[in-house]
C-alpha cells in the first residue's frame, strides 16, 4: 500500500491543505510547529479512525469550527487507487471509501487494509525516537529479548500475550488442582452424573413412557398430514359436485371437433354465396319487373314506394346498428342463462329463495371454544377414569392390608389384657413352686400357655404398630383422591353443560351435522356460497337493465315497420329478416324506377340474359369449392352456414368450460364414481379421526402417568442442573482450549519465525548496520542467545555500544525485518526525526540507507534537521518543504 495525496479540510492548524506523496523515498522538511507530527497523525486517523479524546493526548480538532477531517488517496496492489474520506461530524467519524464507481464503508476499509492494524502501523512501520529510547532504558537481558522479538515480529507483545494466555489457563484449571473453578465444576458434574444415574434407574418407566409419547406424537403428526390431504381431496370433490352440470355439458361438447376447412376458404364460400344470391335476386327482380311491365300490375306497389322512399332509406341506414344490437342482446341473454343455471344449482343445494345472510361472525369463535371444551372434557374424562383406576387399586391394597391385620380395628384393651396375662403367668409359676406332683405340672403348663398367649398378643401388637402408619397413609391418600375425583366429576359435568349449551345455540345453523370437526369447514363453505350467490345476483341485476334497454330498442325499431305489413311479407320475422326484406323491396323498386326512365321490355330482357350468364359462370368457377365443403348447389350454403355458426359457438363454449373445469376434473369421472369417491373419503376421514382420538387418549394417559412419576421433579431438576453445569464447563473448556491453542500457536510461530527468518534477518541487519556505521561493524550475530556485533577489533556485546550506535543497530534490525516483507508491503515507512543521537556522518549514512531502501518501499521522512536536507539532496532524493 502506498500514499498518493492528502487533502486536509481541518486537522490541527491545517486548513484546506493538499499534500502529494512520491512513490519512493522523500523528506518533508519544516521548522518546529510546521505540522510534521500533525501530518503523521492525519494519515493515521484517515486509515484507522479518530482517536478517543483524552486529557493526556493532543486533540487535533479545529478550534475555529472547521470540518474536522479530510481525504486520503492511497494505492493498493489488488484494488488500485482508493479514496478514503473521513469527517468527525459525519457518520460518527466512520470512513467512506470509493474505488471508481464502487462505494464502501468502514468494514470494507478494514478488509482492504488487513492484516494491517493500528498497532502494527505504530509499532512496525513507524520510526519514532521514543521507541528507541524505551529500548535503551532496558537492562541487558531485556534488551536482548526485545531486540530479538522486534526483529522477528515487530513487537514484544507476542511474548507477553503468550504468557498471559498461560497465566489465565493456570488460574482456571490444573491437572491436580482442587480449588480452581474448572476443577470444582468437573467434580460437581461427576457427582451429579452419579445422582442422575441412580434416579434414571429408579425411573425406568419414565423413559419408556417418553418413548411411547414420542411415538404417539410422531403418529399424530402423520395422521394430521393424512387428514389434511383427505380434507383437500374432500374439498375438491365438493367443488366437482357443485360444478357437475357444467361438467356434463363439457362432456357432451367433447365430441365437437374443429372444422378441417380453413377460414380463408370459408370466407370465399360466403363471398360466393353472397354474390350468387345477389345475382339470383337481381334475376328474380328483372323477371318480376318484366312480368309486371308486361301485365301493368306494379303501379300500386311502385306508387307506395315513391311515397315511403325517404322513410325506407332512413330505416336502411340503421341496418348495422340493428345487427350490433341483436348480437349484444344474444350475448346478454347467454350470460343471464348461465348465471340462472348456477343460481338454480345453489338454490337446489341450499333451498334459498332470496339472498341469504352470511353466518354470524362469532360462530368460528364458538366452534373453537366447543372444540377446546371437548378436548378438555376428553382430557378430564381420562383423568377421571385414571383416578377411578387408582382408587380401585388403592381400595384393593387397603382391603388386603385390613385382612392381613384385623387387629387394626380391635378395641384398645390389649395393654390391660397383656398385663393380666403376665400376672396370671407369674401366678401360675408361683403356684407350681408351692405344689408338687401332678398339680405342679398342671400349673407349669398353665403358666406356659398364658405366657405364649401374651407373646402372641405382643407379636400382633407389633404388627399393628408396623401396619397402622401405612394403612393411615393409604387412607389419607384415598380421601385426597376421593376429593380430587369429586372435583373432577363436577368439572366434567360443568364442561358437558357448556358444550351442550353451545351446541344448542349452533344447532339451527348446522342441523343434523353433529361432527364438530367439520363445522368450521361447513361455515367456510356456506360463506363462500353466499358470496357466490350474492355475486351472481349482482351480475344478474347489472344485466337485467341492459336486457330491458335492448327490448325497448327492439320495440322502437319494430314500430318503424308498422306501415309496411300490407305491402311486404314481414310476419313472424325478426328485425334482421325484416331489414333484409325491406332492403330487397328498396332494390326492386329502385330498379323499376330506373327502368321507367329507359326502354321497357327490350332492355330488361337483355339485362336478364346477361345476369343469368354471369350466374352460370360464377357457379362453374366455384363448383370445386362447393365440392370441398360437400355441397352440390349454392342453395345449400345457408343451411351449412347456420350449422357452421352453431358449431363455432359450441367450440367457444367448449373452450370456456375447459378453462373453468380442467383444474377441477383432472380425469374423467361419472356421477356414481364421484359419489362413491366422496363416501370413501368420508369413511377414511372418520377412521383417521377415530384412530387419532385413540392415540390422543393414550398420549394423555401417558402424560398423566408421567406427571405422577415425576411429581417430585427431582430428575428434572437434576437434568436442569446438569445442563447448566455442562454449559459452564463447556464455556470454561472452550476458553481454556482457546487460550492453550493461541499460546501454542504463538510459541510455534515465534519458534518457526526464529528458525526460518532469524538467519536472514541477521544477514540483512548486518548489511544495513555495516552501511550505517560506514563499515565500522561488519556483522550482527547471536552467540548462545546473546546478540553481539563484529567489528574490526573483534566481537563485543551490544550493551557496550554507545547510545547512537545502539540506535543504528535497532534501526538496522527494523529495516531488516521490513526488507524480509517486501513481497507483502502493508504500509509505507514513516520516520519522525529518528536520528536524535546521530552526528553528521551517521546522518549521511542513514540518508544512504533510506535511498537504497526507498527503491522498494515508500518512505516518508518528517524532519526539522537542515543538515538532513543536504544529505537527501546529495543522494538525489525528493525533498518537500513544509510551510
Amino acid at each position: 500500500m502506498k500514499l498518493i495525496r492528502a487533502e486536509i479540510s481541518g486537522f490541527g492548524h491545517y486548513r484546506q491543505k493538499i499534500i502529494d506523496f512520491s512513490a519512493g523515498n522523500q523528506l518533508f522538511f519544516g521548522e518546529n510547529e510546521t505540522g510534521k507530527s500533525t501530518l503523521y497523525h492525519f494519515i493515521q486517523t484517515m486509515l484507522f479512525g479518530f482517536a478517543k479524546k483524552s486529557a493526556k493526548k493532543r486533540d487535533y480538532r479545529p478550534s475555529d469550527g472547521a470540518a474536522f477531517g479530510g481525504k486520503l488517496w492511497i494505492w493498493h496492489p489488488l484494488y488500485g487507487e482508493i479514496l478514503i474520506e473521513r469527517f468527525r461530524q459525519l457518520n460518527r467519524g466512520k470512513a467512506k471509501i470509493q474505488m471508481g464507481d464502487v462505494v464502501g464503508d468502514e468494514a470494507f476499509l478494514n478488509e482492504i487494509l488487513a492484516p494491517l492494524t493500528l498497532e502494527t502501523f505504530q509499532e512496525v512501520f513507524t520510526f519514532q525516537q521514543e521507541q528507541l529510547s524505551e529500548l535503551d532504558r532496558l537492562q541487558e537481558k531485556e534488551l536482548h529479548e526485545a531486540l530479538i522479538s522486534l526483529g522477528i515480529s515487530g513487537s514484544a507483545q507476542v511474548m507477553n500475550q503468550m504468557q498471559q494466555y498461560e497465566k489465565n489457563n493456570h488460574q482456571m484449571y490444573k491437572l491436580k488442582g482442587q480449588k480452581l473453578p474448572l476443577n470444582q465444576k468437573l467434580k460437581q458434574w461427576q457427582k451429579l452424573k452419579e445422582t442422575i444415574h441412580q434416579k434414571e434407574q429408579q425411573e425406568a418407566q419414565v423413559q419408556q413412557a417418553y418413548q411411547k409419547l414420542a411415538y404417539y406424537e410422531t403418529q399424530a403428526q402423520t395422521s394430521n398430514r393424512q387428514a389434511q390431504i383427505l380434507q383437500q381431496r374432500s374439498q375438491l370433490l365438493e367443488q366437482q359436485q357443485l360444478h357437475w352440470p357444467l361438467y356434463e355439458e363439457w362432456c357432451e361438447l367433447e365430441n365437437v371437433k374443429e372444422s378441417g376447412v380453413s377460414e380463408e376458404k370459408t370466407r370465399k364460400l360466403q363471398q360466393f354465396h353472397q354474390r350468387y344470391q345477389q345475382l339470383s335476386e337481381e334475376i328474380q327482380n328483372k323477371e318480376a319487373e318484366l312480368a309486371q311491365l308486361e301485365s301493368g300490375q306494379t303501379s300500386e306497389r311502385y306508387f307506395f314506394y315513391l311515397d315511403q322512399e325517404a322513410n325506407i332509406q332512413q330505416i336502411l341506414r340503421e341496418k348495422v346498428t340493428v345487427s350490433r344490437l341483436l348480437d349484444d342482446n344474444q350475448r346478454v341473454n347467454a350470460q343471464i342463462q348461465q348465471i340462472r343455471q348456477e343460481l338454480a344449482a345453489l338454490q337446489q343445494k341450499r333451498g334459498w329463495r332470496q339472498l341469504p345472510e352470511k353466518s354470524d361472525p362469532t360462530i368460528p369463535a364458538v366452534i373453537h371454544q366447543i372444540q377446546a371444551d371437548e378436548a378438555q372434557l376428553k382430557e378430564e374424562s381420562l383423568r377421571f377414569n385414571w383416578l377411578n383406576e387408582q382408587l380401585a387399586s388403592l381400595e384393593t391394597e387397603i382391603t388386603t392390608l385390613e385382612k392381613q391385620t384385623p387387629q387394626l380395628f380391635a378395641p384398645k384393651k390389649s395393654g390391660a389384657l397383656r398385663l393380666a396375662l403376665l400376672v396370671g403367668s407369674v401366678g401360675a409359676f408361683a403356684a407350681a413352686f408351692l405344689w408338687s406332683g401332678p398339680i405342679q405340672g398342671l400349673f407349669i403348663a398353665l403358666g406356659i400357655g398364658i405366657a405364649l398367649a401374651g407373646i402372641y398378643l405382643q407379636v400382633q401388637q407389633i404388627k399393628v404398630k408396623q401396619s397402622k402408619p401405612l394403612w393411615q397413609e393409604k387412607m389419607q391418600k384415598k380421601n385426597e383422591w376421593l376429593d380430587n375425583r369429586e372435583q373432577q366429576e363436577q368439572q366434567i359435568h360443568q364442561l358437558k353443560q357448556q358444550v351442550a349449551q353451545r351446541k344448542k345455540e349452533l344447532q339451527p345453523f348446522f342441523g343434523q351435522e353433529l361432527e364438530t370437526a367439520k363445522w368450521l369447514q361447513l361455515v367456510d363453505e356456506y360463506n363462500r356460497e353466499v358470496a357466490l350467490y350474492e355475486a351472481h345476483l349482482q351480475q344478474l341485476a347489472t344485466l337485467k337493465p341492459k336486457e330491458s334497454e335492448n327490448q325497448q330498442q327492439f320495440a322502437l325499431y319494430e314500430e318503424l315497420f308498422s306501415d309496411f305489413y300490407d305491402w311486404l311479407p314481414l310476419e313472424n320475422k325478426n328485425l334482421n329478416e325484416k331489414m333484409t326484406c325491406l332492403e330487397d323491396f328498396h332494390i326492386e323498386m329502385q330498379a323499376i324506377k330506373m327502368e321507367r326512365l329507359q326502354q321497357p321490355s327490350t332492355l330488361l330482357a337483355q339485362q336478364l340474359r346477361r345476369l343469368k350468364t354471369n350466374r352460370e359462370e360464377l357457379f362453374v368457377t366455384y363448383e370445386g369449392l362447393l365440392a370441398e365443403f360437400g355441397l352440390t348447389h349454392p342453395t345449400e350454403i345457408p343451411l351449412w352456414s347456420k350449422q357452421w355458426a352453431a358449431k363455432e359457438k359450441q367450440l367457444a363454449r367448449k373452450k370456456e368450460l375447459s378453462e373453468l373445469l380442467s383444474p377441477l376434473f383432472k380425469k374423467k369421472i361419472t356421477k356414481n364414481e364421484l359419489a362413491e369417491e366422496k363416501q370413501r373419503i368420508k369413511e377414511q376421514q372418520e377412521e383417521l379421526y377415530a384412530a387419532l382420538s385413540l392415540d390422543l387418549e393414550e398420549k394423555q394417559r401417558l402424560q398423566l402417568q408421567l406427571e405422577q412419576l415425576q411429581s417430585d421433579g427431582t430428575l428434572d431438576h437434576c437434568y436442569q442442573q446438569e445442563m447448566e453445569l455442562r454449559s459452564e464447563i463447556e464455556e470454561g473448556m472452550i476458553l481454556w482450549g482457546k487460550n492453550r491453542l493461541l499460546s501454542t500457536f504463538l510459541a510455534d510461530l515465534a519458534t518457526a519465525l526464529s528458525d526460518q527468518q532469524l538467519p536472514q534477518l541477521l544477514q540483512q541487519a548486518s548489511h544495513y548496520f555495516s552501511l550505517l556505521t560506514n563499515q565500522s561493524y561488519q556483522q550482527v550475530k547471536l552467540d548462545e542467545g546473546i546478540l553481539t556485533v563484529v567489528a574490526s577489533n573483534g566481537t563485543q556485546p551490544i550493551y557496550q555500544l554507545s547510545t547512537g550506535t545502539k540506535d543504528q543497530l535497532i534501526m538496522a534490525l527494523r529495516f531488516a525485518y521490513l526488507a524480509l516483507q517486501q513481497e507483502k508491503i502493508l504500509s509505507p515507512v514513516i520516520i519522525d526525526d529518528g536520528w536524535l543521537h546521530y552526528d553528521g556522518t551517521r546522518k549521511r549514512q542513514l540518508a544512504r540507507l533510506l535511498a537504497e531502501f526507498g527503491q522498494d518501499y515508500q518512505i516518508i521522512c518528517l524532519s526539522s534537521d537542515q543538515e538532513m536536507v543536504s544529505y537527501y539532496q546529495e543522494c538525489q532524493q525528493a525533498v518537500k518543504m513544509m510551510e
